[in-house]
């Protein structure tokens, strides 16, 4: 049967004929166009992958990844005390994470996270349109996993090339790692204000927690901060980070996560922000800073910064508090003993104008605070008015002070006005002083003066036997200075160095009892070409007396003529000896302290007196461990013999002698054996006192960073040993009183030894280049009180 019957019509088969004609055409054009499509799908496809895919990087390492992370520094006691980081980020492993936690942020930044293979096709589109119906971006289109791929394996550029690759990541990724992996690294990772990155960084610098403990209203809090960090921080915009809060409560209620009465009850809660910091800045922050520069010194800073480090320290918290309080009172109290000296400059003309343009510079980088330590202007005594309050501003009993574009009133106290502070200063003064309340009213700012702003104390103490460094304190306030006085500063230690000395006599044969000369002596070498002629603190002389004696008193020609006897080889080697690294000048200056050291050098070069001959090295770190616990670094004690363990006895019995009859009977008080010097340079520009029990070495330093006498009378006696007494009084407290080995040889002093002296002893005038060895002294003969007054600086040079 045939299906196809030929028209009978002439007409009606040409038409036919036409139609099948166009058929076969128009199905020649659609395979084209089919063929085309395919051709341009696969060359399509071709880019796609050549341009976006190709190159993308290996999705599997993503397991391996391990975020920036916080090295934490912590105390003897486990205590916490400071962090390095580039990235305050704390790991946490998802377990960690409570579930309300999980889903605040599921349903603040992908609702669909569980159901979707890393990229949410659904939520795009619904992104879209909610964005078109507001005019405006109020949703994004990208997943969790999207984000995941963005901060990790590739960048913030946006592109529509950059969105394609971390689709095709974000798919691969979803299908590499479970969803519990992939949420671990978002909340691990995420930047949430403040420095903070990973939500336990965020629940400690916002509520002060651990991610363990934190309600479902913080957790719903921490979920609204992503989006825009500054916009939602409950510390800048407490209202709208509580609108946000809301809004991510409201989803998880929407999707499912919780109940409307759990939602209800969170909104309802209160919450009460309180961050969470380390106080290592006010506490251990000279200690935390010194083993910071250790670690970079080992590891490089890098590593520090990122790989998240556990450093365990021998830092005494307890201690540190202890010497922060000592520091302050016996800075105080030198400031209380010598008022106010006069300002820092006196600024006339140009001179001023420049100077108050860098304060507006300052205070409006640094807007005034309560408690700030700063530097003010004094303003002319004529009244001010404040157009815009229409208030005198220098109407008070005070002095009116400037402070860049700020305007404050210094206050007088009671003791400051008998001195006549305020007929001292004058405008145009800069002086130091300390930001108190701002007047609401005015406008205006109290503020104190600070009498002497650049006196600075140091403290050093560590264990004698192990070197374990339990303080380093190295100025009044880690705020104020980081610059660490303690352990970088070089300065002369005058007559604290005198132990050196007579460390090498012993060494050479001296007893304690051998006999020195204290009489005037005149040598060469003296400033314009002068003699140099050494004296005495007192300007007298005792003639002959026991080395003993010597060293007790502090008495500074018998130190010259025992160093002039040993010779400078002997001094310089001796010095090396017990571990001072600094230079020491190859001259007799060095006798009375002419060669700068800092104070944790000269505090171990003492420590091998009464450890014995053994020098030991100062541990600050005990253990590193990596972020997984494994041990990189474990400190042992290093100790080794440097001298006789008969000259170390005598040397510690030399200068218990010193506390018990000579220039340190102050530390008496402590009512148990120490040992110890004291040092003064001359115009008692730097006070030191070093001192040890069987078990405790400390020393302290008191003076100015730039140079200037601390005043007329305060010597190591009167301004460093206080420190001294006053943290040891503490350090040794509940302590049993410690007993310093018998010592079996010979006398320690002549009896009939004079009375101590009433203070301390400083060292006389420094000269160009001091006496060359092969040069003959000339003997003066004695007197009763030197006439010279020519006195060898030991200290800072001006």
């Amino acid at each position: 049967m045939k299906i196809f019957k030929k028209p009978t019509d002439p007409q009606r088969w040409d038409k036919f004929r036409q139609r099948r004609r166009w058929s076969k055409r128009l199905g020649f054009v659609l395979y084209g166009l089919i063929f085309t499509a395919v051709l341009a799908a696969a060359a399509g496809a071709g880019y796609i992958y050549y341009h976006f895919i190709r190159d993308l990087p290996d999705f599997t390492e993503i397991k391996e990844y391990r975020p920036s992370v916080v090295t934490q520094v912590f105390a003897r006691d486990g205590r916490l005390i400071g962090e390095f980081y580039s990235e305050r980020r704390i790991e946490v492993p998802y377990s960690r994470l409570p579930r309300h936690l999980v889903l605040a942020f599921v349903a603040a930044e992908d609702a669909r996270f569980f159901e979707h293979p890393g990229v949410d096709l659904t939520g795009i589109v619904r992104a879209f349109v909610r964005n078109l119906e507001a005019g405006e971006v109020v949703q994004g289109g990208s997943t969790i996993t999207q984000q995941v791929v963005k901060r990790i394996m590739l960048t913030s550029e946006k592109s529509f090339a950059r969105k394609i690759r971390e689709a095709v990541l974000a798919y691969r990724i979803d299908n590499y790692l479970t969803k519990e992996e992939i949420l671990s690294l978002y909340m691990n990772h995420i930047f949430l204000g403040h420095g903070a990155y990973g939500v336990e960084a965020a629940a400690q610098e916002f509520f002060s927690k651990h991610v363990e403990d934190l309600s479902l209203a913080e957790s719903a809090l921490l979920a609204g901060i992503p989006k825009a960090p500054s916009r939602y921080s409950p510390y800048l915009n407490p209202q709208r980070s509580k609108e946000r809060q809301a809004y991510v409560l409201k989803r998880m209620a929407e999707v499912g996560f919780i109940s409307k009465a759990d939602m209800d009850k969170a909104l309802s809660q209160p919450l009460k922000l309180k961050s969470h910091r380390p106080d290592y800045i006010k506490e251990c922050g000279y200690f935390t800073e010194h083993v910071r520069t250790l670690l970079e010194e080992r590891f490089g800073r890098d590593q520090v910064f990122n790989l998240g480090l556990r450093v365990y320290t021998t830092a005494d918290v307890g201690l540190h508090r202890v010497a922060q309080e000592v520091v302050n009172q016996g800075v105080d109290g030198v400031v209380k003993r010598n008022g106010f000296r006069g300002p820092l400059k006196r600024l006339r003309g140009k001179e001023l104008a420049s100077f108050q343009e860098s304060q507006v510079r300052y205070f409006r980088k640094y807007p005034p605070r309560k408690g700030l330590l700063v530097r003010a202007v004094v303003a002319p005594a004529e009244r001010r008015t404040d157009k815009r309050k229409g208030q005198a501003l220098a109407a008070t009993s005070g002095r009116t002070i400037r402070l860049g574009e700020h305007w404050g009133v210094l206050s007088v106290g009671e003791e400051q006005k008998a001195a006549g502070l305020m007929a001292s200063l004058q405008p145009g003064d800069v002086i130091q002083v300390r930001l108190g309340q701002k007047d609401k009213r005015t406008g205006r700012w109290s503020a104190t003066l600070v009498p002497s702003p650049m006196i600075q104390a140091g403290l050093f103490s560590m264990e004698l036997k192990t070197g374990k460094v339990r303080v380093v304190m190295g100025g009044k306030d880690f705020n104020d200075s980081t610059f660490n006085r303690a352990i970088q500063a070089r300065r002369q230690p005058g007559s604290a160095f005198k132990p050196i000395i007579y460390a090498a006599a012993i060494q050479k044969g001296y007893r304690p009892d051998s006999t020195l000369l204290d009489a005037p002596i005149s040598l060469p070498g003296g400033k314009r070409g002068q003699a140099w002629t050494p004296q005495n603190y007192d300007h007298t002389f005792d003639g002959p007396i026991s080395l003993a004696t010597a060293l007790a008193r502090s008495r500074n020609v018998p130190t010259v003529r025992l160093m002039m006897a040993l010779g400078v080889p002997a001094t310089v080697n001796m010095a090396k000896t017990l571990g001072i690294a600094s230079p020491i000048y190859p001259n007799y200056a060095s006798a009375l302290g002419a060669s700068e050291v800092t104070l944790m050098e000269l505090t171990r070069a003492y420590s091998v007196f009464p450890n014995q001959g053994y020098l030991v090295d100062p541990i600050f770190i005990e253990r590193i461990e990596d972020r997984d616990g494994r041990i990189l670094v474990e400190e042992r004690v290093h100790k080794r013999p440097v001298i006789d363990p008969a000259v170390a006895q005598t040397m510690t019995h030399l200068l218990l002698g010193v506390v018990e009859r000579g220039t340190g009977t102050r530390v008496k008080v402590l009512a148990r054996p120490i040992g110890g010097k004291t040092g003064t340079t001359n115009k008692t520009r730097d006070a030191w006192f070093i001192g040890f029990t069987p078990s405790l070495i400390t020393g302290a330093w008191v003076g100015m960073d730039d140079e200037r006498s601390l005043g007329p009378k305060e010597t190591g006696s009167q301004a460093a040993a206080p420190i001294f007494i006053a943290y040891m009084k503490e350090a040794l407290k509940n302590q049993p009183v410690e007993q310093f080995p018998e010592f079996s040889g010979a006398v320690l002093a002549r009896r009939g030894m004079d009375p101590p002296p009433a203070d301390d002893e400083v060292a006389v005038e420094e000269g160009e280049d001091f006496y060359p060895e092969e040069e003959e002294p000339q003997e003066v003969s004695p007197r009763s009180r030197a006439s010279s007054q020519q006195f060898f600086k030991s200290d800072l040079e001006e």
